[in-house]
């Protein structure tokens, strides 16, 4: 539980992942299918692993940093948490609404994201050997993601750190 506060709550979360998408564009979901994911860093073997599997349309790599949604009892909450996201780089948080049943909806969120187009139909768009290059750079995005949120949780007084 990253909140262990009475006026904070979590209502949903996600620690960040790397995702391989068959779709026309990776952010619509409409007519897309998740090939893969993973919230930890993946290997070059699974990459090339996906890169064999038959799509219909393109096959995406997208990476994502931490998201995370909590219902805030009041401004004065809400404001810390969002001070406290920012301090630990998750610069692109911020409040979402305002509820009477909800509370205040925050979401803590980076601007850490990466999406690369590696194959339309059976046409893979790079060769084998720079997959390694490509699975640094993604398991480099996501564990950066994963580092806000280990800061987050030590800005709020978590002991645990996440390991990766």
């Amino acid at each position: 539980k990253l909140f262990e506060f009475e006026d904070l709550y979590t209502i949903s979360s996600c620690s960040g992942r790397i995702t391989f998408i068959d779709g026309r564009l990776p952010w619509e979901r409409r007519d897309s299918t998740i090939i893969f994911k993973k919230h930890r860093p993946i290997t070059t073997d699974e990459f090339v692993e996906v890169l064999k599997i038959p799509i219909l349309r393109k096959l995406w790599l997208v990476v994502t940093g931490p998201i995370i949604h909590v219902s805030a009892l009041n401004m004065k909450s809400a404001r810390r948490i969002l001070t406290l996201a920012r301090e630990s780089g998750m610069k692109h948080s911020g409040i979402l609404s305002i509820n009477k049943e909800k509370g205040i909806i925050v979401e803590l969120k980076t601007g850490i994201r990466l999406t690369q187009l590696l194959k339309v139909g059976s046409r893979t768009l790079l060769k084998e050997e720079e997959s390694r290059e490509i699975v640094e750079v993604a398991n480099e995005s996501l564990l950066e993601g994963k580092e806000k949120l280990n800061k987050l949780r030590e800005l709020l007084g978590i002991q645990t750190r996440i390991i990766y």
